[in-house]
């Protein structure tokens, strides 16, 4: 029998191809809690938190979070075909929103603090799958998020000459921790999800974890659902682990036309249609 490969084929990007295909920093990860407080601005009251225990990233799980004022943009077409996608207008629904689960990387943009965050929420009216616009929302009642600190390495927004967006981007930060027990790691487009987090634990000699993450990927084949199709996406890991060295990732995904698939993805059917970025951590 013929093995199942990606639903598309490669997305073309504007500029060159890169040589590497793949970023990862070895770090230490660290259990950490976060209080938000109703009022608090969400990006900035969870860059501040990170940064005042002391971490140079993180990631941070959203699940629960209710907020209002509350912004996010959809997948979309690229408006003047300069690059193989953009975002949809911004959507503030009218009394808030209520995160379902999603996630957060914690990063730097430019020396100052910034957040790549996707995730499901509730509104009235309905619900939706996005990109949260974290700087424009504002914490409506009090909550404890469960977040992983990490030391050695952090999440860097650059310019990707290959896509023309600007990427967050792992990156090493000092000499790096003496005994790292996790990795950072940001994947080029066309690069498939599982064999790349795979090939990154093998590198680093982990063998089991778990996986957090969150991306776009070019259509996606699920072990217990129907396919994706679109190349226009967003996705984040709604569970993830590393057995015996075999990456199983869970994702929620929303396509160009705002409809929500979820699954276990395929190995080799999974390729990243802009970036993804992962931490996995050793357990």
């Amino acid at each position: 029998m013929k093995p199942l490969g990606p639903v598309n084929a490669p997305i073309v990007h504007p500029g060159e191809v890169s040589a590497e295909r793949m970023f990862t920093v070895p770090v230490a990860a660290h259990d950490l809690v976060i209080d938000l407080r109703a009022g608090d601005l969400l990006e900035a009251a969870i860059c501040g938190a990170v940064l005042g225990a002391g971490f140079d990233a993180a990631w941070v799980d959203l699940g629960g979070l209710r907020a209002d004022p509350f912004a996010y943009v959809m997948p979309a077409n690229s408006p003047d075909g300069s690059r193989v996608a953009w975002y949809s207008h911004t959507h503030r629904p009218e009394g808030g929103g209520h995160v379902q689960f999603g996630g957060v990387s914690v990063g730097r943009l430019a020396g100052g603090d910034f957040t790549h965050c996707h995730g499901l929420w509730e509104f009235d009216g309905g619900q939706a799958l996005g990109h949260l616009l974290a700087p424009e929302c504002r914490v409506s009642a009090p909550i404890r998020l469960q977040a992983v600190g990490l030391k050695g390495g952090r999440f860097d927004r650059l310019a990707d000459a290959e896509t023309r967006f600007d990427l967050f981007r792992a990156c090493a930060v000092g000499q790096g921790p003496a005994a790292p027990d996790a990795l950072m790691m940001t994947i080029k487009p066309n690069t498939d999800i599982c064999r790349s987090i795979e090939q990154a634990a093998r590198s680093h000699g982990i063998a089991d974890g778990t996986i957090m993450g969150l991306g776009s990927v070019n259509g996606a084949r699920f072990a217990d659902a129907p396919a994706m199709h679109s190349a226009i996406t967003e996705f984040v890991v709604t569970e993830g682990q590393l057995r015996d060295g075999e990456a199983h990732v869970r994702i929620a995904a929303v396509d160009i036309a705002g409809d929500i698939f979820s699954g276990l993805l395929l190995r080799d059917c999974a390729p990243v249609s802009i970036t993804a970025e992962f931490v996995l951590r050793a357990s």
